[in-house]
C-alpha cells in the first residue's frame, strides 16, 4: 500500500490556543484531518492519536471540543467538551496504520497506566439545528511539568461540558503555552433544518467511549467527577 500524504490540519481558523503541528486523529483506518467531513458513524468509538515524530515530553493531555453547539440566537454558537484524557505518554516506535489514503507511520500517544479519564471520550451527533456543520478541535498538551492543581484546574473545569473555553482553562492551570499539536474534523448533520427554533437531535451523542465517571484516583485519565446531570443535559439537550 502507498504511504499516505498528510495534509495540515492543525487546529482551526480563530481558534486559541493555535498550534501549527499535527495531531493525527485516526477512526480505524480513517483519518479525521484538515476539515475533512467524516461520517457520524465513523466518530462513535475513541480514536487513536499520535504524531509523525516521537515527542519527547513524559506526559499528555488531549482536549477535543465542539466549537459549533446551536444557541437560540443563531448564528451565534457555543462549545462542547467531549473528550478530556491526560497520563498520556508517546510510544517509543512508530505504528504503521493502513487507511482510506494509505499508509502512514504514527508514534502514538498511549495511555500505558490506565489512568482515568477526566471525561470519557463521546461521539458527535450534531442537532438538526443551524449550524448543521459542527467542527470538532483536538488540542494535545504537554503536562510533563504540570502539578496536581494544574491538572486540577482542567478537572474542574470540565465538570461544567457546555460552555468550555480552552484559552481560559489552559491559561488558568499555566498550560496556555504548552499546545504542541492539534487538528479539527467535520460532522454534519443532513437536516433538514428543525425549524422550531428549539433544541432537537436524534441520540444522545454518546458513543463508546466511557462517559463521565467519578474514581477515587488523581491525574489523567484519572478521573475527576464530572456530573452525570451536566453530562446527560449537554449531550441530549443541547446537541453535539
Amino acid at each position: 500500500m502507498a504511504a499516505a500524504t498528510v495534509s495540515h490540519a492543525r487546529t482551526p481558523p480563530g481558534f486559541l490556543p493555535a498550534t501549527q503541528n499535527d495531531l493525527i486523529v485516526e477512526f480505524n483506518g480513517f483519518i479525521a484531518m484538515s476539515g475533512t467531513v467524516v461520517p457520524r458513524n465513523t466518530t462513535i468509538p475513541q480514536p487513536r492519536i499520535g504524531t509523525l515524530t516521537r515527542l519527547a515530553g513524559r506526559s499528555y493531555a488531549v482536549l477535543m471540543i465542539d466549537l459549533d453547539i446551536p444557541t437560540d440566537t443563531p448564528p451565534q454558537t457555543n462549545t462542547l467538551l467531549h473528550w478530556a484524557q491526560t497520563g498520556l505518554t508517546p510510544a517509543n516506535t512508530p505504528t504503521r496504520l493502513n487507511t482510506t489514503t494509505g499508509q502512514i507511520s504514527v508514534f502514538l500517544l498511549e495511555n500505558s497506566t490506565n489512568t482515568a479519564p477526566i471525561l470519557g471520550y463521546f461521539g458527535p451527533n450534531p442537532p438538526a439545528r443551524i449550524p448543521l456543520s459542527h467542527r470538532y478541535t483536538q488540542i494535545l498538551i504537554d503536562t510533563s511539568d504540570a502539578d496536581a492543581d494544574d491538572i486540577a484546574e482542567i478537572r474542574s473545569a470540565a465538570a461544567t461540558i457546555r460552555g468550555f473555553n480552552a484559552l481560559t482553562v489552559l491559561t488558568e492551570a499555566d498550560l496556555e503555552d504548552k499546545v504542541v499539536a492539534g487538528n479539527f474534523f467535520n460532522v454534519t448533520n443532513p437536516g433538514p433544518v428543525n425549524g422550531t427554533g428549539t433544541p432537537s437531535g436524534t441520540g444522545t451523542g454518546t458513543g463508546t467511549g466511557s462517559g463521565p465517571t467519578a474514581t477515587p484516583a488523581a491525574g489523567g485519565r484519572l478521573a475527576v467527577p464530572v456530573s452525570l446531570m451536566a453530562f446527560v443535559a449537554g449531550a441530549v439537550f443541547f446537541g453535539l
